[in-house]
Order: structure tokens, then sequence, then C-alpha cells
């Protein structure tokens, strides 16, 4: 206060100012409470030329401009205000109070923006006169990046409308690399439709010309999964044997089963290859893909027509492969197209085994219910038939399942033991036409496939002349041999379901 004492009128001067500027202090915090917009930046040349005498930052000086245009005061107020700004000298003395202090706080964040030295200045200018045109820093990008700083992180991350050219091209390539699907091929799927797709996975679409592979490269090819190069070699001229095996007796089509190259697989099938070839060990393609679980190779296959019941020279089938690993949605599948859960193994085991064996609980469960539901169909179906005239005493062996295409011929083995019959009771054989829909039906009239029944070299008689599903049957002591000639239907989607029982009559 002494130093403002020694100016003339300064004692007057700092008294007013000091009201004036408490003031504006209190409007200043009031106004800060409410949300509002950010004022302009004024560059610090001019803010540091029109500091007040009352020792006030640019900030402040801001403030008060803009609180004295923006607001509304009192038309008393206006003058006074308008006086305080003509009355402010050019620059603070040092030292110099004026009834008023900064917090600490406001002291620091006051100190960044100090003017720069001259010479550090014009080092600036240099450095920012040598960098590219796209990295300079304008007056515009300064007042952007200063609003930036004064709001909050979630502004500050939002408000950023000026991308780099480097990210925005960065960003560019990534959306088109997302929009392509990675198929082991240059294969951009957003311009082809499903039809092309298709045409492009059975190799009907544009025949590229390619130069022609040996049979040892295009199987190789086909091992490593080169769908490209296994496409061009069959659209070429070059004709290949697709049946080809090695020493082992794998063929094309279980080289790409086996490594569950679907589309692969597809092209081949559509040219004709062989999908129930064998190995030596008479190991067929369905019976690869079942074991490692790949599904969707095994529901290409059983379309293509491959056969669900086909045994290795150890007597495992697809189905036992299953169990053994535990692949539970394979199972279902399979159980699904018609395989047989009671066909037995070299040592006598069959695929419920193999699931004990896996100790997968999954997959006993679904042999169970199947084989249940098997039964209680059949057992349903001649009850309906003979009109409950007819009482089923026990199997003599388990239910079997042969699916029509698969062959005209069917094989089985059984013991029996013989037992005293009694009055009006026998053995029939049953052989029903049964579908694998959402509900598992069966019927014992109508068209009949089967053409002949021989049991131990005996021709089997049908116990009525028009119908050939229900045979007399007479079973020896120890093991018997069942064989069934039946019409050849490759496409045909029919189950047989074969059983034996012990009938009364009642």
């Amino acid at each position: 206060m002494k130093e403002a004492e020694s100016i003339p009128g300064g004692q007057k001067e700092g008294a007013g100012s000091t009201n004036l500027f408490e003031k504006f202090l209190l409007n200043c915090e009031a106004k800060d409470r409410v949300p509002r917009r950010h004022a302009v930046h004024q560059p610090p040349v001019v803010a540091t030329e029109t500091i007040s005498s009352a020792g006030k930052t640019p900030k402040l000086i801001g403030k008060i401009e803009k609180k004295g245009k923006a607001t509304k005061d009192s038309p008393a107020q206006k003058p006074d205000a308008e006086k305080l700004a003509a009355k402010q000298p050019e620059a603070p003395r040092a030292g110099q109070s004026h009834g008023f202090s900064l917090d600490s706080d406001e002291k620091d964040a006051e100190e960044p923006i100090a003017r720069p030295r001259a010479g550090e200045d014009r080092r600036d200018k240099a450095e920012e006169a040598q960098r590219p045109a796209w990295e300079r820093r304008t007056p515009a990008d300064d007042r952007r990046w200063k609003r930036r700083e004064d709001s909050e992180p979630r502004l500050f991350m939002a408000c950023d409308d000026t991308p780099d050219p480097q990210d925005a091209q960065e960003g560019a390539d990534k959306s088109r690399g997302q929009a392509t699907l990675s198929l082991g091929m240059d294969l951009n799927l957003d311009w082809m439709t499903l039809e092309d797709f298709q045409k492009h996975l059975n190799g009907e679409d544009e025949i590229l010309s390619g130069p022609p592979l040996s049979p040892s490269e295009l199987r190789d090819a086909v091992k490593s999964g080169d769908y490209m190069s296994v496409k061009l070699a069959l659209n070429s001229k070059e004709e290949y044997n697709l049946d080809q095996e090695d020493s082992s007796g794998m063929t094309l089509s279980i080289l790409a089963a086996a490594g569950g190259q679907d589309d692969i697989l597809r092209l081949l099938i559509r040219k004709g290859v062989r999908v129930n070839g064998r190995q030596k060990n008479g190991t067929t393609a369905l019976m690869h893909a079942a074991e490692k679980n790949f599904l969707t190779t095994v529901a290409i296959l059983l379309e293509a027509g491959s056969h669900v019941n086909a045994q290795t020279l150890g007597g495992e089938t697809g189905l036992m492969k299953a169990c053994k690993r535990g692949n539970a949605d394979i199972v279902r599948l399979l159980l699904e197209y018609g395989a047989d859960c009671n066909i037995l193994s070299k040592h006598k085991n069959t695929a419920m085994y193999f699931a004990k064996v896996s100790n997968n609980l999954t997959v006993c469960d679904l042999i169970k219910d199947h084989s249940n539901t098997l039964s209680g169909v059949a057992e349903d179906t001649i009850r309906a038939y003979f009109e409950s005239r007819l009482a089923l005493l026990e199997p003599l062996f388990p239910l079997a399942c042969h699916r029509l295409c698969e062959g005209p011929h069917f094989n089985l083995e059984f013991s029996y033991k013989a037992q005293q019959q009694t009055e009006g009771s026998g053995v029939l054989l049953f052989i029903f036409h049964a579908n694998f829909l959402s509900d598992i039906t069966a019927r014992l009239c109508g068209p009949c496939s089967v053409h002949a029944v021989v049991l131990n070299d005996k021709f089997q008689l049908p116990i009525f002349l028009d119908s050939h599903f229900i045979y007399s049957f007479s079973p020896v002591p120890g093991l018997n041999r069942l064989f069934l000639r039946l019409a050849e239907a490759h496409t045909a989607k029919v189950k047989l379901l074969i059983c034996a029982y012990r009938v009364q009559l009642q």
C-alpha cells in the first residue's frame, strides 16, 4: 500500500479498484459454477500489454472483458468498468498489492503463459519453417489445442476433428482389410453374391489359366490345403486320376477329409471323386473326419453318400471312433444319419463300450437314448400292426440299423440259446422301413425293399403272402448267420430296422 500511496491519487484509485475487483471476482466465481462457452483465447502479446494495474493475469483480464460484454450489468457499473480499463497502466510493478492475492495454484497455472524470450521465439520460428507443410502449426491449431487443454479429458478426446493424414490412411487401410475374408486365396466377399461364392467353391466360376500339376504335386496341394492350386489344376486340360492312392491306400478325398479341407473336398466331390475309398486297413474318409471332430467335413461326406456303417479290418466304425474321442456333435450327427450303435468290433465291443472308455457322459446318454427310442418305435409298430394280439417276450439280438443306400446286402452274426417252446409261441423276424426325421417313424406295410432272407444258408419265408416285412425265423443253438438281399437304391434315405423277437399269441 505504500507504493500505491506514492502514486498521485493512488490511494483513492487503489481503494476504488479493490472494491470493483472484488465484485468482478465474485461474479466470475458465480459464472464458473454454471456451464459456459470457452472464451476465444487471445494471443499472449495482446494479453500482456493490456494487463491491469491490480496485477491480474491475462486469463483474468479475459474474464473481465467478457463479463463486461456478455453479462447484463446495471448502467452504473458499465461506466466504472470503462474508466477502470482506461486508467490501467501498461505493466504492473513488482510486489505491488491491490488488496487481494492469487492462490498458489493460480500462480502455478499462470507461469507457463509468460512471454517467450526473443531468441527462443526466433529459434522456434526457424524450426517451424523447416517442417513440412502438413506438420506446421497455425494460430488456428494453437487456439484449438488451448480449448482442448481447458476442457475435460472426455471432451478432449471427442473434439479431435482434424485427424492426422497418416492415421486416416491407416484407418482406411484397416477398414478395407476388415471387409476382406481370408480363405487362403485373394478373394473379396464384399462384391460376391452367395450364388457366385457357391460357384467359386464348386469350381464353376471363371476358369483361370495356370500351369498343370503333376499327380504328386496335386497330391501335395490337397494335403497342404492349397485350394487355388487344386482348382487351377482340375480346371486345366490335364486329366487326373482323382482316385489315386499312395502306399497306404490314402486317396485324395481321404487326404482332404483327414486335414479338414472342406473347400477342396467339395471341389473334389464336384469333379467326381469317390468318397467311400478305403485304406489298406479299411479306414475311410468319414472315419478320419469323425475321429478328428471335423463336423462340417462329416456332414459333407454324409450328403455325398459316404457309408456311415463301414468298418475297418478291426471292425470299428466312424461312430466308434467318434465315441472313443468323445466327439458328441459327431456322434449325434451320425446317429441321425442311421449309424448302427450295436455293430460289434473284432473284439466284440459296441459304440457304447468306446463311449464308456472315453468317460464322456454326454456321448453315453446319446447312445442309450437313441437305442431306447428305436426299440420303443419298433415295439409300438408291432403292437399296432397285430392290434395287441401278439405279445413280445424277448429279443434274440440287439436291434440293427441299415441304410438302404449303403448297399443291397446286409449281414449279421448272433448267438442263440435254445429254449423250450410253448404252444402259440415262436420266433419272428421283423424288418421295418424307417425314416429319421424330427420323429422316427416305422412301418410294416406298403412297398418293401426286401427280396430274400437267408438264415444259415436256408431261405426264410414271409408269414403273410402280401407282406415281406415279417418272416418266420428258425435259429439254431450257437452261432447264426443272417443275410438279407435288398433292392438297390443308392440315393434312398430310408433306413431298415432289423430285429427278431420270441413272441406269444394272445
